[in-house]
């Protein structure tokens, strides 16, 4: 097709000026500005005899209607800011929209390629409708999927004809219904999400019809999406008073998954927040996919909207079940919740209840068992009952390989922040990740929340530790500096001190301390006295600088870690020292735990006053530590350390043992016993051999 002259741009055609005036209560008013716009077979040609370099009319057997105003003085943006209007409309269609009411099948299914599919839209484009145009938009994403490495014959081709398909849709937009809005609009942002490229950043390979589409729908800095998208919402919003629970749903899923938040300058509000006020009155006609897709949509453009997400899960708690619920759709609306931080006990309680009693989740995949005990870990929503049906599922599977690395990390991050204990869990997801002959896809972020994991829930697996330690030496300078602090903290906390990674990190933890909050240099300080591993390039007047500078900002938990690092400079021998004002602030913190005895403890203070040892109880040392007995044998004190479960990761010391029995031996002089629990509970009620496990322990005859 010869391209004859230049059209005006998108926003000059479509000279309407919608704007929303008036919101009331769940009512929406909206008002048209003056310019009315005429039909589409009498404007077009006022549009092609206007020329816009001149601002003057050139004749036209139109020119009986006003000349148009200029639309940049009144709603279009610049030019430079959307390109894309200065490519679309330069084809001079041939026709006016056809409004007959025939219908011309396109048999799109039938296409094996994108570019065959373009090719027969093209071919069409002169009889299409809005049905068949809504129809390729549909099409193009489902060839997408199937055509991973399919080559565009003629690129220039090809790209000339989606302009003239997509100028198409565009110019005709006016004239679509609901059904045909919602679906070129859902099935744009689908394009848009698979033609994004990798992560959002590497484009798509040059000669792929990915990549056409990618320069042409979303362009650079996303110009292009953002023009296109505000094209739909204008004729959408007109009738949005006529659009059903499924294509509002799926309009509102669009600009969800498109990631596009249109605001309207007069009061900051947003195109959602129509969305919304269309939507809460009309949730009784929501089925479970309506209302996953519009509340996902919400919480993947960040946008809360508590009234909404209130009358949302009322409403799916007044249902009498939940049979019509695909587990995606579970999955999707508790991590809606969950990540706006959108309060709903009851529905966490009615869909957990649900999940629970289900024969079986073969249903759910991967990424849905991850998202709905993440959801319950985030909302702080306690479900033992459905944790440990989600891991003893997990556990019947042959293997993890569908689980990706945000998957497993979330996952084990959740099941350690809601403090539900499975021991079998972490050993299947431990096991998964020894056996990867490669980390490569796991983000630090992931390595970090799997050792945080298994720290917090105080579970074992050296071997996961170790492989995590050499993956993170490697890929240091990725991590960024909470997880450099977290990651170093969950190692210590665990109790495995391993010099070569803590040696490896002080480049990193050196050139972060500036950037570290109060909670993270306390962290990085404590792993660091843990390892003991001295760091005299980062643990000098720029560490003591930089925790000064947030000294009214440390709790009582940080304190008491910034006093046990000063404890370890001291006992290294280090000239790096806190001022007094604030060591004394720290040994108050660190002083300040009250002693609560274990009846494990009582037991053994009760044995040791039978022997005549008048063991002395939680006494207060010099270092601020509290021991759980002292006795004299031989004329030297001896500290008794009675270690519950809590001190130990299976039978080896968790990292606040092994600091305390350090540091008590170094600073206080003292010489520390430890009665691990498993020990004594093997005597039981045995007194005589509780007697003579302390001889042997404190070398008395």
């Amino acid at each position: 097709m010869m391209r004859q002259f230049q059209r005006p741009s998108l926003r000059q055609i479509m000279k309407r000026n919608l704007h929303i005036i008036h919101q009331h209560k769940n009512k929406i008013s909206y008002s048209i500005c003056p310019y009315q716009i005429p039909s589409p077979c009498a404007v077009l040609p006022i549009l092609s005899s206007y020329d816009y370099t001149s601002q003057r009319r050139r004749y036209s057997p139109f020119n009986n209607n006003a000349s148009i105003p200029d639309a940049t003085q009144t709603y279009a943006p610049s030019y430079a800011q959307y390109p894309l209007q200065l490519k679309l409309f330069q084809s001079n269609y041939s026709k006016c929209y056809n409004t007959s009411s025939s219908r011309k099948y396109l048999p799109f299914g039938d296409c094996q390629t994108v570019e065959e599919l373009v090719q027969l839209m093209y071919d069409n484009l002169q009889t299409s409708t809005p049905r068949s145009l809504s129809a390729f938009w549909s099409s193009v994403p489902q060839l997408l999927r199937k055509s991973r490495f399919e080559k565009v014959q003629n690129v220039e081709h090809m790209n000339h004809q989606l302009e003239d398909i997509l100028g198409h849709t565009l110019q005709d937009i006016n004239s679509f219904g609901s059904r045909d809005l919602s679906t070129t609009a859902i099935s744009l942002a689908k394009t848009v999400k698979n033609v994004s490229g990798i992560d959002g950043k590497r484009l798509p390979r040059y000669g792929s019809p990915q990549r056409v589409l990618h320069d042409l729908i979303i362009g650079e800095n996303s110009s292009n999406k953002e023009f296109i998208f505000k094209v739909l919402a204008e004729p959408s919003m007109i009738i949005l008073h006529k659009f059903d629970a499924r294509h509002l749903s799926n309009l509102i899923y669009a600009y969800g998954l498109a990631e596009y938040v249109i605001k309207f300058e007069d009061d900051g509000s947003t195109l959602f927040d129509v969305f919304a006020q269309s939507a809460i009155p009309n949730l009784h006609t929501f089925n479970g996919q309506d209302l996953s897709n519009m509340l996902w949509s919400y919480a993947n453009v960040k946008l809360p909207n508590s009234q909404l997400f209130e009358h949302a899960g009322d409403s799916i708690v007044a249902m009498d079940n939940l049979n019509e619920f695909w587990p995606q759709a579970l999955s999707n609306i508790l991590w809606a919740y969950a990540t706006l931080n959108e309060q709903h006990i009851k529905l966490f309680e009615k869909v957990g209840d649900a999940i629970v009693t289900m024969n079986s989740l073969d249903e759910f995949n991967s990424q849905n068992l991850k998202d709905i005990v993440w959801a319950f870990a985030t909302a702080r929503e306690a479900n033992p009952k459905l944790f440990k049906k989600v891991a003893d599922h997990i556990i019947s599977l042959n293997n993890l390989k569908s689980f990706n690395e945000q998957n497993l990390s979330n996952l084990v991050w959740a099941f350690a922040t809601s403090e539900v204990p499975h021991p079998r869990l972490y050993k299947k997801v431990a096991d998964h990740i020894v056996q990867l002959p490669k980390l490569n896809e796991f983000k630090p972020q992931a390595i970090k929340d799997i050792v945080w994991a298994f720290a917090a829930a105080r579970e074992s697996h050296p071997q996961l530790f170790k492989k995590l330690a050499g993956e993170a030496i490697k890929r240091q300078h990725e991590f960024n500096p909470q997880d450099t602090a977290n990651f170093l903290w969950a190692f210590a906390t665990n109790g495995l001190v391993d010099r070569h990674l803590f040696s490896s990190f002080v480049p990193a933890v050196k050139d972060n301390l500036d950037k570290y909050n109060e909670q993270e240099l306390a962290n990085v300080a404590w792993a660091y006295s843990v390892a003991n591993v001295d760091a005299p390039s980062v643990f000098n007047n720029d560490f003591i600088n930089a925790c000064l500078r947030k000294e009214d900002e440390f709790i009582l938990e940080n304190l008491t870690q910034i006093h046990q690092w000063q404890l370890w400079q001291d006992e290294i021998k280090s000239e790096s020292s806190l001022p007094e004002s604030f060591q004394k602030r720290c040994y108050e913190a660190f002083i300040s735990r009250v002693p609560r005895p274990s009846k494990l403890q009582d037991d053994v203070v009760s044995i040791l006053s039978s022997m005549g040892l008048q063991p002395q109880e939680e006494v207060l040392m010099k270092s601020g530590y509290r021991i759980d007995a002292i006795v004299e044998v031989n004329r030297k004190q001896i500290a008794i350390e009675v270690d519950g479960p809590s001190h130990f990761v299976g039978r080896d010391p968790i990292g606040r043992t092994i600091l305390k029995h350090r540091q008590v031996a170094a600073i206080d002089g003292m010489k520390v016993v430890s009665i691990p629990y498993w020990e004594w509970n093997k005597l039981k009620k045995d007194s005589k051999k509780k007697e003579l496990y302390l001889r042997h322990l404190l070398g008395l005859k």
